[in-house]
This record gives C-alpha cells, structure tokens and sequence, in this order.
C-alpha cells in the first residue's frame, strides 16, 4: 500500500472535471435545452445592444467543439462595461416575457439567467453573466477581482468575433487562444481537447438557430422571441426538466465530491 500511495495520489491530483467515463458525459436531452437558453440569453443581449463574450468553460467549448463541454451545467458570459443596474433594468424584463428568470448574485458581482418553471428545483439552463468593467492604469479588463489569471486586454479582447457553436455563434475575445491557454493551460490545448465531442441537440433545435441565428449573418430576434415565448408555455417543456434537473444535480455532486479527493491530495485550488 505504502508503495502505490504515491502514484494514487498523482493521479488524483490530476483529475478535472472530463475526468469521468463516457456515460457521465452530458447528454442531448439535457445538451438542448441548455444550449437553446445560452442562445438565447445571448441574442437578447444582442438584441439589446449589449457587448459581451463567451467566457471560461463556455468560450474553451466554442474554441475546441463548437459546441458545450460535456461535462459542464452552466454557461459563462461577460458583459463588456456594463453596470448592475442597467443590466436589471434592460435585460430583466425582456426575459421574463419569455419565460426566464434574472438574478443579481451580488457576493460576485454576477447575474444567473435560467428558465423560470412551474416547479421552481431546476438549475438546468443556467447562464451566468460576469460583469466587465475597465479598471487600472494598464489597459485590462479586469471581470474577476479573486482571479487576475482571467483577466483580458484590449488587444486580446477587442475586435470581439463570432466562434461558431452548433450551426449558430456565440461572441468571444478577438484572441481566444490566449485566454483558454492562460485559464486552462496545456488543458485547453487541440490535442487534449481532440479527445472529446461536443454533446449532440435535437436536430430541429440546431436547424432552428442556424437560421435564426447565423454564423454570417444578422439574428431574427423576432422568430427566437415566438419560439422562447412558446417554449414557455409548454407543459411538455417543463415536465422534461424533471430528468435535467437530476442530471443537473448529479453531475454538480459528482465534481464536488472528485474536487474534494483531488484537494485533499495536495491539488491545486
């Protein structure tokens, strides 16, 4: 025992969370839904008028797969110089008429979007929304005051472009590259992340915002309000997040519990 607690303790300091077999890997029932709330989130930002980016877990997913990370049950967004007011003011009411609920987490000075159901358990669709204001003498863009690593410049942020994701895109800073690699390290690289697809969404869905919202092209907000607004309304819809609500759950649990023998292993924070 006492030989191979060394290397049992190397390989739990290296675990992340893709570490896991292909079966815990999200799948499409749970991948649809939550994708189509990103996209949505984001095109009413768009349609608002309000700058922001893919960030972390999110822009690593556009990046490498085009699409969500199979391991991941939440969304990274990041408004550009936006204040916490304004984005109550102008982005609360437009989601909830389309069935979406805006919280103000102000302990991180952060919003949490997700859809509003009859039974309010489920965190399945969760957008989180940094807010990015500019702040020093040296030009960065400082969104994170507890991790300075994901910081960006103006020369890595700006111009903002499009990274395709499922047929539609999602914005993300105009050097993606640098960003992944200083969060994430040779973790983010093309040959560790060659390694994994993005989860599969119901055909119609990704057809759906291929055309709505194109990679080249301007959105039609108009028919993404008529489908959100539906969704809304549909029974189908809410009884279905009964079973992403657990995978939802299941998949936080098992992180949280793999982070812990990592930690206690002598991994990083």
């Amino acid at each position: 025992m006492k030989a191979t607690a060394p290397g049992a303790a190397a390989w739990l300091r290296s675990l992340r969370p893709s570490s896991r077999p292909a079966a815990l890997m999200m799948p499409s029932w749970y991948a649809t839904p939550f994708a189509e709330s990103l996209l949505f989130t984001a095109s009413a930002l768009e349609h608002l008028g309000m700058a922001f980016i893919a960030h972390k877990g999110t822009l690593l997913g556009a990046l490498r797969l085009g699409g969500v990370l199979p391991w991941d049950d939440d969304a990274d967004l990041f408004l550009v110089d936006a204040y916490a007011e304004d984005v109550s003011r102008l982005l609360g009411p437009l989601l909830q008429e389309h069935g979406f609920v805006l919280r103000f987490r102000s302990s991180g000075y952060y919003f949490s979007a997700y859809p509003r159901l009859a039974v309010p358990l489920h965190m399945g669709g969760l957008t989180e929304m940094g807010l990015m204001t500019r702040t020093g003498t040296d030009g960065d863009i400082h969104f994170d005051r507890h991790e300075p690593g994901r910081r960006l410049s103006e020369k890595e942020l700006f111009p903002i472009r499009r990274i395709p994701f499922y047929g539609s895109h999602l914005p993300g800073p105009a050097d993606s590259e640098a960003a992944v690699a200083r969060m994430y390290g040779a973790l983010a690289g093309p040959e560790v992340m060659g390694r994994f697809k993005a989860p599969a969404l119901a055909a119609e869905a990704v057809a759906f915002w291929r055309t709505a919202r194109p990679v080249d092209g301007p959105q039609d907000w108009e028919a993404i309000s008529r489908r959100m607004r539906t969704r809304s309304r549909d029974p189908a819809f809410h009884l279905a997040q009964a079973a992403c609500s657990a995978w939802y759950l299941a998949n936080r649990s098992y992180w949280m519990a793999v982070d812990g023998l990592r930690r206690a292993a002598g991994g990083a924070r």
